[in-house]
């Protein structure tokens, strides 16, 4: 017998079930905790290695108490006492009198040799120095330039104003480089 499969046929009286009947859906877990999961186990996973690679205390602290040696080419070199050599910076004991009192002013003691100069600059530059002395003979004060070489290569020019024989004569000086913005060093040199 043939059958037409246009028509429904309907002799059995009971209904068929749909051919697309709707699958119960699979409640998984939602992707946030899937991605909260892998950062938390990733996480882990970092500790437990940097624990790994730390050592123990007790294998940290043997080399810890051994003396540490320093090669004798890494020690600091100071030319401090070969660029300061034959000169002295004078500095009076008493602290300097106020503008009120009327306290005598100590004078150090100058022998018969030796002499007091004021540094009022040190220069890399020749032209830098010649300037400031320039400028010292303007301020009609004695100026003269003092080349030093303190290390193998390099070499200093000082600018000094000077020699003078008496403590006053030195302040006298002071005061006019002071007048003008010019800060001075006083060093005091046998002759």
């Amino acid at each position: 017998m043939t059958r037409d499969y246009a028509k429904k046929s309907s002799h059995r009286g009971q209904s068929r079930p749909s051919a697309r009947k709707s699958r119960p859906t699979r409640q998984g877990a939602p992707g946030w905790l899937w991605l909260l999961a892998g950062i938390l186990v990733g996480a882990l996973l970092t500790v437990l290695f940097q624990l790994a690679k730390t050592p123990d205390t007790d294998t940290a602290a043997a080399p810890a108490e051994q003396p540490v040696q320093e090669e004798s080419g890494n020690k600091p070199h100071f030319d401090f006492y070969t660029l300061l050599r034959e000169t002295e910076v004078i500095v009076p004991d008493a602290p300097a009198p106020k503008s009120g009192s009327q306290q005598p002013v100590v004078e150090p003691k100058v022998t018969a040799n030796e002499v007091f100069l004021l540094q009022v600059g040190s220069f890399k530059a020749s032209a830098d120095a010649d300037s400031l002395r320039a400028r010292l003979l303007l301020l009609n004060l004695s100026a003269s330039i003092e080349t030093v070489s303190p290390r193998k290569g390099e070499t200093w020019h000082r600018v000094l104003v000077g020699p003078f024989t008496s403590h006053g004569d030195v302040s006298e000086a002071r005061n006019r480089l002071a007048g003008n913005g010019i800060d001075s060093l006083l060093l005091k040199r046998k002759q």
